[in-house]
Order: structure tokens, then C-alpha cells, then sequence
């Protein structure tokens, strides 16, 4: 008679087998992430992306490129271990190839990290002359700060600017690399016949190496992003002058995203990408829609005085992408204050307050690096800010 499994079930629950050793093992790049070296290594081995997470031991279940982009972002232990035991891999080799590194538990989506707030789970940028086959991407491109490519000298790309769909490994097709997997709109979106079914849409398929992207010419660029890759890669605990900039670029910069507290009403780049990004306009609140019906982009204004590109997802409906040009302008302004001699007064002639913030916004508690914020910050934190956020930064 079969004995009763502890949980109080009748059969005992399934455990986790140790993955065998894998014959062949390809070492990953320097920088390169895991869902790059994963890709890679089924390339290897003439599989699909699933039965090589099985053969990893890392459970893709049904949803394997969203599991595989969560263990890049963080790998659980209970993850790491079999991945280790079937590769041979340094646990070090695999650190890099994560965000965050290998943790006892997931803290679940990387945006609930108060300190990784604007941190994607995706790839946030590529270079598409880097993606000339065979494409590997690095792990720096998953940073939000990844707006340029050092080794081209180029602004990285978000989107294919044929079909507006958005770049993310995952969607990636095996029969199709390194090819956009974004679908074409229909040329009559009209309901089909009665007894018809409609017809399929056509994938883009636009090689994304051939997508062109401008030159870097603002230095401020260049240096900022330098700064940040520097970060990244270095131990900066000992440099408590590098964490509080860091500390404050993060500041002002969620103050230039949603929902926008700050404006920039003074814009002193010469690069002319960025350039083409700055609207100083503020009573005409630009809107540049789809007036041509063949294109799937079009641009808005925000609140913070750059355009961002809106991709059409239906003849009425449109959704905002993300773009580093646009990115990369807001960099420079915050280059441009914190890198000044009296931050204080550049903050007062390059930016100014519309719309306070409130803890709302900021899902009721100001993210940790806010309470950080230099001194010369302060009047900016205090105008960008309503009374019950600030008092909350001004009790710590």
C-alpha cells in the first residue's frame, strides 16, 4: 500500500532532475548576455530555444522567451545551479552575463525595484551594424542608457522604422536571424466577406543591420555614456563622488520622463539628431500623426519638450515607443547641469517645474536615490516636487 507523501498528497511531487553535462560548450563573449549566449548555444546545437532551456535545466515551460529575458535580468539560484552543472561555466562567467546577478529569490519584475526603476527587462537599444551576422548582443544594451554604440560612433536603434515594431530578442524568429519579426499593416483593415476568413499579415522581415542610424557629434554624449559603461563595469562602492553622480543623474532624469515634472526650456546641443528631437515650441503642443497613410511613426511632444515616435497598432489607435535619440538628448541636458560649475544655477536656467511630481507618481514612495540627491539639487527637488513628496525627501 502506498505510503502517504508528507504535503498530505497521494503521490509524491515531482523533483528536479540535475541536468547532464553538456559534450560542447561555446564560451560566452565579454559582455555578451544570457540570452544571447543561450540563442547561441542552440544555434550550436541545432535546436530550438526550448528544448535548449530543457537541456539547461532552466524550466522554460510555455513562455520561454519571457523566462529566459527574467533569468537575464536575475537568475534565481534554484536556476543557476543546474545551468552551472550542464555547462561547466565559471559562476562568475555566468554573474556577467546577468543584471543583477544570481539571487536566492526573484524580487519579480525588474520595475518593482526601487532602485532599478526605469531598468528594462528587454533589450532596451541595439546597434544594427553589431548585429551583422552572426549577431550576438551584448548585456549593456539592456541598459536604458544605451543610447549609443562607442565602436561605430552611432546612435543605437529601438525600433524597425519600416513596420514601428520594436526590437526585443525574444521575438526573434530561428528561421529568420537577425531579420525584424514585426508584422506589416494590411492594406484594407476592413472586416473580411461574410464566409472569409481575412487575410494573413506579412511579416517585415527588414534585415536589421541594414537600419541606418545618425552619428554621435555632441561630446557630452559621448562622455556621459562613457561614464555610465565605466559604472557598469567597475566596483564603484570605494568612489562615493561616482555613486553621487550617479545618484543624481537618476534624479533628474525620472524627473524628465512620466509624467514629466520637469521641462527643458534651454537646449544647447549642436548634434543634429538631437536637435531634430527638441521642440521649444509650448503653445502648439506639436502632434506630427499619420497624415501619411503609409507610415507607421509618427511623433509627438512631451511634456519635457522632446518628441517621442508613436507607432500605429491599429488605423485609431497608436502606442509610444521608446528611442535613444531621444534619450541621449535628455543625457546631454543632464550633462549639461550636473557637469557645470554651479549645477544649482544650470538647473534654474536649463530646466523648469510645469507640473509637480507627486508620491503617486512615483507608485507612493520616492525611489532611494532620490533621498541621496546632492545639496545643489535641493531648490529643483523643491519645485519639481508637491508638498506631501517633498516633505517625505525632506524628513530623511
Amino acid at each position: 500500500m502506498p505510503q502517504p507523501h508528507p504535503t498530505g498528497k497521494g503521490s509524491p511531487q515531482p523533483t528536479r532532475t540535475t541536468p547532464r553535462r553538456l559534450p560542447v560548450v561555446p564560451l560566452p563573449q565579454p559582455g555578451e548576455s544570457l540570452f544571447s549566449w543561450v540563442d547561441h548555444l542552440a544555434t550550436s546545437y541545432e535546436t530550438d530555444r526550448t528544448q535548449t532551456m530543457n537541456r539547461l535545466g532552466l524550466e522554460p515551460a510555455t513562455a520561454h522567451a519571457a523566462r529566459l529575458a527574467r533569468h537575464t535580468a536575475e537568475l534565481p539560484l534554484a536556476s543557476a545551479l543546474p545551468l552551472l552543472a550542464a555547462t561547466g561555466l565559471d559562476p562568475q562567467q555566468l554573474r556577467a552575463m546577468t543584471l543583477f546577478g544570481i539571487v536566492k529569490r526573484s524580487e519579480g519584475r525588474v520595475v518593482r525595484h526601487p532602485d532599478f526603476r526605469w531598468a528594462p527587462e528587454e533589450t532596451w537599444a541595439f546597434c544594427p551594424q553589431c548585429l551583422k551576422p552572426p549577431g550576438r548582443w551584448p548585456l549593456w544594451w539592456y541598459h536604458s542608457w544605451a543610447v549609443m554604440c562607442p565602436k561605430h560612433d552611432c546612435y543605437t536603434a529601438s525600433y524597425c522604422p519600416d513596420c514601428g515594431s520594436p526590437f526585443s530578442p525574444s521575438l526573434l524568429r530561428g528561421d529568420a536571424p537577425g531579420q525584424c519579426p514585426g508584422f506589416l499593416r494590411r492594406d484594407d483593415d476592413a472586416l473580411a466577406p461574410p464566409g472569409r476568413r481575412r487575410t494573413k499579415r506579412k511579416r517585415c522581415g527588414r534585415p536589421l543591420w541594414e537600419i541606418e542610424t545618425p552619428p554621435v557629434t555632441d561630446p557630452a554624449v559621448r562622455s556621459i555614456h562613457q561614464r555610465l559603461v565605466r559604472l557598469d563595469a567597475e566596483d564603484t562602492a570605494a568612489h562615493t563622488d561616482v555613486e553621487q553622480w550617479y545618484d543624481d543623474l537618476r534624479t533628474l532624469r525620472i524627473l524628465l520622463e512620466e509624467p514629466h515634472a520637469l521641462r527643458v526650456q534651454v537646449f544647447t546641443s549642436t548634434d543634429p539628431a538631437l536637435r531634430q528631437r527638441f521642440d521649444g515650441d509650448e503653445v502648439s503642443m506639436r502632434w506630427d500623426h499619420f497624415d501619411d497613410t503609409d507610415r507607421n511613426v509618427g511623433w509627438q511632444r512631451s511634456d519635457c519638450g522632446f518628441l517621442y515616435p508613436w507607432r500605429r497598432t491599429s488605423p485609431s489607435s497608436s502606442r509610444k515607443q521608446r528611442d535613444p535619440v531621444t534619450a541621449a538628448a535628455k543625457l546631454a541636458v543632464i550633462s549639461e547641469v550636473l557637469d557645470s560649475p554651479d549645477p544649482a544655477d544650470a538647473a534654474r536656467r536649463v530646466l523648469r517645474t510645469p507640473h509637480p511630481a507627486t508620491l503617486r507618481d512615483f507608485s507612493h514612495s520616492l525611489p532611494p536615490y532620490m533621498h541621496r540627491a546632492s545639496p545643489h539639487l535641493h531648490e529643483l527637488l523643491s519645485q519639481a516636487l508637491d508638498g506631501q513628496a517633498f516633505a517625505e525627501l525632506s524628513a530623511t
